[in-house]
């Protein structure tokens, strides 16, 4: 079984980040990860943590952004972007990657991990969807190496939670608390 997680990057002002934590009413530990830039893991149920409006409201300050990550065992990098309160942009990185379900008729369908549907017969793209390096960019307090990000958006490898190391890296971030889950974020002493 491989990892599973999910992790807010937020930018901005770290008492805009604490009060936009105590605002949403979610338990959730607050790690430095560079400069102005902070891990926010929120307490998970059953091994899932909701993060899209925690991550709106981390969004609304000024020139704040957050992007919530999700990786489902070790396959599947989910990010959505949001600023001003709204969502901007999402990234899947295999939308070939596709779960069977149900739609409200009784039909069989396919669904991939943003939610679009696919009728059962149809196939689904292939390779990584909102793969644009600039819409990332300024989720790092510095310079980024643009066709690296965009290689590695754009990568097909096998495990989710590499990918998603590396473009932390890549953006000048530390990876290593946006990969906790947390149970293992409290028990580091990192928070602030």
């Amino acid at each position: 079984m491989g990892s599973t997680y999910q992790t807010i990057l937020a930018t901005g002002a770290l008492d805009d980040v604490r009060a936009a934590v105590a605002g949403s009413g979610q338990r959730a530990v607050v790690i430095p990860v560079g400069e102005q830039r902070w891990a926010v893991v929120p307490e998970d149920e059953n091994g899932w943590a909701p993060t899209d409006d925690l991550a709106r409201l981390l969004s609304r300050p000024a020139g704040a952004l957050a992007a919530a990550f999700s990786v489902f065992d070790s396959d599947v990098l989910v990010a959505g972007l949001f600023r001003e309160g709204r969502a901007f942009h999402d990234y899947l990185n295999k939308q070939q990657l596709v779960e069977q379900d149900w739609d409200d008729d009784d039909n069989e369908i396919q669904v991939d991990h943003l939610g679009r549907i696919y009728p059962l017969d149809a196939t689904p793209p292939s390779g990584a969807y909102g793969a644009d390096p600039e819409v990332f960019a300024p989720f790092a307090p510095g310079d980024v190496d643009l066709p690296a990000v965009r290689a590695n958006l754009t990568s097909e490898q096998s495990m989710a939670n590499s990918q998603h190391h590396e473009l932390l890296h890549l953006l000048g971030l530390d990876p290593r608390p946006l990969q906790m889950r947390y149970a293992d974020a409290l028990k580091s002493g990192l928070g602030v």
